[in-house]
């Protein structure tokens, strides 16, 4: 095997920079949550045992889209 390098010198090396942001980098499917930032992985676990799957549908995700953005604009109104 060759040589192990750290983490931060892979991305470095491979000019890739970590997304920090709820919303996703455009992509082809049009999804706009980045489902594995930190605070959103939890709630995309919790959605995907409520509705029984593994993995989801592009309705079923979409719908979980359209509950973090209800989530969303209920914190901005409280605020």
């Amino acid at each position: 095997m060759g040589k192990k390098i750290q983490y931060d010198q892979a991305l470095n090396m491979a000019r890739i920079t970590p997304c920090d942001s709820i919303y996703a980098k455009d992509n082809p499917y049009g999804y706009k949550i980045n489902v594995n930032h930190p605070k959103i992985l939890p709630l995309y676990q919790r959605y995907k045992a409520k509705v029984g799957e593994v993995i989801l549908s592009d309705s079923q995700r979409r719908h979980f889209e359209l509950l973090i953005f209800e989530l969303i604009e209920r914190k901005n109104r409280n605020e």
